[in-house]
């Protein structure tokens, strides 16, 4: 009952300050054209959003688990209600391909308005299960691996941004996003494959979690990288992976 009212009390929580950062960003939007220091206030301005939702984060949740729900969820409601109060008072985005600046912290993200609008709603849905504790045996191994897809990412990004000289931040980032989610997706494959005893089904949700987790790095890889317009690559090696894992994994249950 406590988790039903908590996860309650966040979607208020959550709408109202959608709601109110679009209104903030109306004023914004009116206001900073006049001012140099617009991007220092920009700035500012999504620090403090973060730090409010890592806080409600923290407060509402019993365990680090809960905690990281909390987040998720607060998180992806507030950025679907943002879009939805700037249709409300600016008639903008004029539609879900518009493109975005989402972020600038620790660098500039830019992407149409349907990708972070669907990560939002991926969030929403594993914000919800993280608060319930449900669906934890396989939620942890995706995010164990994705923690190492992040990292090996992170400095395989780093690594070409000197080799290529390019922007730190932004090869770290979109490099990381990527194989941060591939790897999740590896996780969730692996575990599946760890309870499962029928080879053909696995190995068909392994190809199709492969795919998507795929299709979801290079959207990721993309809020960093405008160019990065083939995801023939991210899903080649997504489902690849997975398959190699699963098969793996199925030849050792049966030895």
């Amino acid at each position: 009952m406590k988790k039903n009212s908590g996860l309650l009390i966040a979607v208020f929580f959550s709408i109202a300050m959608g709601y109110l950062e679009s209104v903030v960003v109306t004023y914004l939007r009116t206001i900073l054209t006049r001012r140099p220091d617009w991007l220092m206030i920009e700035i500012s301005r999504e620090a403090a959003t973060l730090v409010m939702l890592v806080s409600f984060a923290f407060v509402s949740g019993k365990n680090a688990v809960q905690r990281t729900g909390f987040f998720l969820l607060s998180f992806g409601i507030w950025d679907i209600v943002y879009y939805l109060g700037l249709k409300i008072w600016l008639r903008w985005p004029s539609s879900l391909l518009t493109m975005d600046t989402l972020f600038y912290i620790p660098c500039k993200w830019a992407s149409p308005v349907y990708i972070p609008v669907l990560f939002s709603l991926l969030m929403i849905i594993l914000g919800i299960l993280l608060i319930l504790e449900q669906g934890l045996d396989l939620i942890r191994p995706g995010a164990r691996w994705a923690m190492y897809g992040w990292i090996s990412g992170g400095l395989a990004g780093a690594a070409m941004a000197l080799g290529h000289h390019l922007p730190v931040a932004i090869s770290v980032m979109g490099l990381s996003c990527c194989c941060g989610l591939i790897a999740a997706g590896m996780g969730l494959g692996s575990a599946i494959a760890t309870r499962w005893s029928r080879i053909v089904p696995v190995i068909v949700l392994s190809a199709t979690i492969g795919a998507l987790s795929g299709l979801l790095g290079h959207l990721a890889r993309s809020m960093f990288y405008l160019s990065a317009a083939s995801w023939v690559w991210p899903v080649g090696v997504a489902m690849f992976l997975n398959l190699l894992v699963t098969i793996v994994i199925m030849r050792r249950k049966q030895g």
